[in-house]
């Protein structure tokens, strides 16, 4: 069985052939938009997957999107570009734990009528 793969353009632009020469994976490809409060709205589109037998994330492509982009999606066969390794961004302890404690304030006023104290 050959393995399949989606070939990626931006613009018209080849952009990458991602896929895998292996027998267990997932291919994905995502386009998402964020608008976050305090924040400016967000186009991202990303292309990554999991190899199965190694149980490790990578990525082709992680890049931005703008307003009237348009992205080709092909799904094709290989040969396949090769793909990096996925990089979980760095959090120092400090952000963490503002972050843990922003979530944990939130979760505690959205759910003061079922807390006993």
């Amino acid at each position: 069985m050959e393995n399949i793969g989606i070939n990626i353009k931006i613009n018209g632009e080849q952009i990458t052939r991602a896929g895998f020469n292996k027998a267990h994976y997932v291919l994905h490809a995502m386009a998402a938009f964020a608008r976050r409060r305090g924040s400016n709205d967000a186009f991202g589109f990303h292309v990554g997957g999991l190899d199965s037998d190694a149980n490790s994330h990578v990525d082709w492509l992680k890049t931005n999107l703008n307003f009237g982009d348009i992205v080709t999606l092909e799904i094709v066969k290989g040969p396949f570009d090769p793909s990096e390794a996925h990089v979980r961004p760095a959090v120092s302890e400090e952000d963490q734990l503002k972050y843990e404690l922003e979530l944990f304030y939130r979760l505690k006023e959205e759910l003061k009528d079922h807390i006993k104290e």
